[in-house]
């Protein structure tokens, strides 16, 4: 089962159709070394190959910011989201980001005898223009979490209740990080007991993210982190 849709602003769509061109490269060329950037279809492009969660593994839906850079004008902030839709939908776009990148993860055959077992997942990258745009936005995002500690969500009309297990800070390969873990209590399926884990690792200019659902409360694996931040990264060699 897969708790997280994909979302992206409307909003921030229309900012970039309108304003990502002239003002980025007005406001980038005024600085003499800007941070590089790439668009929302680059990034889609260096997101981690399925079979990185588990044999067999396989894509099941992606979203990207496109082919131009967005404006880095907020529309969107976790502080104004529910905790039901900060938790439930990872959005590419509208945090002041100017490109992002989803790809959810589906296990076609898991083995519900082993709760070790990854049953889905989710990875996604947003690319802010400064360092300081994507620390500001990683520090919300913790902050939100933090705050919805226990809320209740309807799943595909089944009534569920996501409560943190441990939000804890850590680094991964030197970068600031933390993990979430939610126990996911489905009242109509009182013995399927599930986990959601959820990493945000802050890299330079952009935040990345991995979450999945297993029977498990383990955290995001480090070295599958350090593999998506290092694809993404190799994006920038030539920028």
């Amino acid at each position: 089962m897969k708790f997280k849709g994909m979302a992206v602003m409307a909003a921030a769509t229309a900012l970039s159709l309108g304003l990502a061109g002239p003002a980025l490269a007005s406001s980038l060329s005024a600085r003499s070394k800007p941070a590089p950037q790439v668009t929302g279809t680059r990034l889609q492009s260096a997101l981690l190959p399925a079979s990185a969660f588990g044999a067999g593994f396989t894509a099941d839906g992606h979203k990207n910011t496109g082919s131009k850079l967005w404006s880095t004008r907020v529309v969107l902030k976790p502080s104004s989201l529910s905790c039901q839709t900060f938790a439930m939908f990872i959005f590419i776009g509208g945090f002041g980001n100017t490109a992002g990148a989803v790809e959810g993860i589906g296990n076609p055959n898991p083995d519900f005898a082993d709760p070790s077992t990854v049953y889905a997942g989710d990875q996604a990258v947003l690319q802010f223009k400064t360092t300081q745009a994507a620390a500001s936005f990683y520090n919300q995002a913790y902050a939100k979490f933090k705050q919805c500690g226990a809320f209740t969500e309807n799943l595909f009309g089944l009534q569920m209740e996501l409560t943190t297990s441990s939000l804890s800070t850590t680094t991964v390969n030197k970068n600031k990080a933390f993990q979430l873990i939610q126990y996911a209590d489905i009242a109509a399926l009182p013995i399927a007991s599930q986990y959601q884990s959820t990493a945000f690792v802050l890299s330079g200019t952009n935040v990345y993210t991995i979450d999945n659902v297993s029977g498990t409360n383990d955290p995001i694996s480090a070295s599958l982190l350090t593999s998506l931040i290092k694809r993404v990264q190799a994006l920038y060699r030539h920028h």
